[in-house]
This record gives structure tokens, sequence and C-alpha cells, in this order.
């Protein structure tokens, strides 16, 4: 979830790992079962639980990056992937992967810290996942508007009601043309959110409701600079983005950049008014796993109290992990970004699984969109 240098950097880091285990001298080749392969997030598993479960285990760890889900399934679909670990969205990859059986069922009596899992969050995934038989939740958000606070007072007084109106009604969005405006570059996330924007119940391949969220679509593209789903958070931070439609962990990522960076920028968070979509990343293990062994003892590792409050209270990612709520720091618990009050929560939403042809219909509009074409 995702500043040019610092992808940069993830791509390097991304090529290292796929070859040299952290820690590992390079002429080293620990057997296959000594080594767990994971493909996530950047900074979704911190360098410092890394290390700390490769001395407890003596398992060691390469850590690859993607910038996607799409990417990392075409990446799984291929076959001998050989990935031990992998970080999926529950909706809609998990959705249509588990009965393609992309994933092997966990045994849930080596995984017992497992249990610690938020229970409404898995009772959300067990809509994708019935019976929670092959994921383990890791980190969840939401999707919402992230703008430069300073900016946006200053250029529209009071904040509206709705927050999508700053970048989707379209005399809004053109007052802050000159400011700058990032869309998440993925229409999983932003198709449906202007569908019910526009009153529509759900996203539909329906021509004329497809054409209406289209067309309104079009009419704010001259006023959006960038279409991507990295990088953007740093731009808020350093003061060249003032609005973007982002995840809730990337707002705290910017906020702690702006904070780091000496920016003095306010960086904050709104969440839409209709409904609230829904992310959650688990962690799943792979069919063609070559270390089932090793990826159970780092999900058991992971979900251990401690263990996911660190990484929470680093990436500022609200945590899958009940049990480790009453181990954070009490301003990030208290933080409403992170952990939205029971209002918000009551209108979260996950996008439904799409067939094949919704699939190519939606992909195709949103390439159309994306290059003005």
């Amino acid at each position: 979830m995702r500043k040019v240098l610092r992808g940069a950097l993830h791509c390097l880091l991304a090529v290292m790992a796929s070859f040299v285990p952290f820690g590992l001298p390079a002429r080293a080749a620990p057997a296959r079962d000594h080594v767990v392969n994971v493909y996530a997030w950047s900074d979704y598993f911190p360098k410092s639980v890394v290390d700390k479960f490769q001395a407890e285990t003596g398992i060691h760890v390469n850590y690859t990056m993607f910038d996607s889900p799409d990417a990392a399934e075409t990446a799984l679909s291929v076959g001998s992937s050989n990935y031990d670990i992998v970080t999926m969205n529950a909706s809609p990859h998990l959705a249509r992967e588990i009965p393609k059986g992309f994933w092997k069922k966990l045994d849930q009596a080596q995984i017992p810290n497992a249990r610690n899992a938020d229970p409404q969050i898995l009772n959300v995934l067990g809509k994708v996942d019935p019976g929670n038989q092959y994921a383990v939740p890791w980190m969840w958000g939401t999707v919402g508007v992230i703008y430069n606070a300073d900016k946006a007072k200053a250029i529209v007084g009071s904040f509206p009601t709705e927050s999508l109106d700053l970048i989707f009604n379209k005399a809004l969005a053109a007052k802050f043309e000159k400011c700058g405006i990032n869309l998440l570059d993925s229409w999983q996330d932003i198709l449906p959110l202007m569908a019910r924007y526009l009153g529509q119940p759900q996203l539909s391949a329906e021509p004329s409701q497809l054409a209406a969220v289209v067309k309104k679509l079009d009419e704010i593209r001259p006023f959006v600079r960038r279409i991507a789903s990295s990088g953007y958070y740093e731009q808020l931070a350093d003061g060249e983005l003032c609005l973007a439609i982002g995840y809730s962990g990337d707002a705290m990522i910017a906020r702690r950049m702006a904070k780091e960076g000496g920016t003095m920028i306010g960086v904050d968070y709104a969440f839409p008014q209709v409904s609230v979509p829904l992310y959650i990343d688990s962690m799943v293990i792979p069919a063609d796993s070559p270390n089932y062994a090793g990826a159970l003892k780092f999900i058991n590792f992971m979900m251990r109290p401690e263990i996911s409050a660190q990484v929470t209270q680093f990436i500022g990612f609200a945590s899958g992990n009940a049990a480790a709520l009453a181990l954070l720091d009490p301003s990030m618990r208290s933080n409403g970004i992170v952990y939205p009050p029971a209002e918000v929560r009551a209108r979260f939403a996950i996008e439904r699984v799409y067939t094949p042809d919704e699939l190519r219909t939606f992909n195709r509009a949103w390439q159309r969109f994306r290059t003005g074409q």
C-alpha cells in the first residue's frame, strides 16, 4: 500500500530479496525447509520482526515486494512461484482465487496464535473464505480522502459533508487543479466508489450505469495530476499534492513522513459518507509452497500480539490481531483513522466477485479513462 526515490529503492530491494535472504551471505545456500519466501507489500513485515523470527526459528526469510495485488495474482497464476507466504486482499482477489485452488488450507493446530484474529474482521473475511480455512487477517484499512488540511481549508473553507465531493464534484475538483490531485491506479477501488457516489447500489457492467460512472470520472480527469498507487503519500507529505483518494494506512505514512521531514504539513483523512470501502490483507500460503511447515511457523509468529502490535505501531495500518490492541500506544489505539469509530464501521463494505466478462469490461473502461482515450 506504496516519493520516487523510495520506490526505486524498493524495486532494488525486491530484486536483492529474490536472491539473498535477510542477514545471510550470498555464498550460503540453506536447505529449502530453512527458508521462507515472502511476497508482500513493502513494510508489511519490518526487518526488526523478520530478524527476530529468523533468530528464534533458524528459518531465513526472502522478502520480495509487490506494488499491486493484481501483479501478485499474475505471478501466482503461472504456477511454481516458489513463494511460501503472500499477503492478499480479501476482495476481489481471495474471493476469486480460493475457488481456483491458489491457496493451501491452513493447519489450524499449527497456528494457535491465529485465534487472536479480530472477530469482526474475521467475520468479513469469512464472506470470501467460508470457515476461514485459507487466510489469516494481517492488516486492514479503508479507502477515503487524504488531504492537506491547511490547503483544503484555504481553498474551500468549510469541509463538505461528503468528503468525496472534494474530488468527484467537478466544481470543487477544479479548485484543486494547481494544488494536485491523485487517484489510486486501481479500478477496483475507484469505479465502485464512484458508482456508490452516484447512488448506484454497486458497480455494474450494465451499459447505462457504467457509462454514468465513466462520464463523471471524465469530468474530473482534467484536474487530476496523477493516477498512481505508489509514491503519492510521499508527495502529500512534501506538499506536491493536496488531495488523494487513497488508503487509510497510507494517510498515516504520509502524516509520519511530514513530521519526520519537518514540512509542517498537516495530513488528514476523511471517510466517504455513503459506504466505506474496506480492505483486508491476509496471510495465505500458495498451493505449491515448497515450505508449508515454515510458512505456518511464520504465520504463528506474526500473530503473536506483541509482534502484530509492533508492526502496526511502525506502519500505521490496523492490525487484524485483536489481542494486539491492548499493547498499542494509546495514541495509536484511539486514532480514528486507523481504528474507525462504530458509526464508520457500520458502513464498511467490501466488493463482490466480478465475472470474467465484467472484469474485462471494467478494465477496458478504466484504461480508457486513465489514458484519456
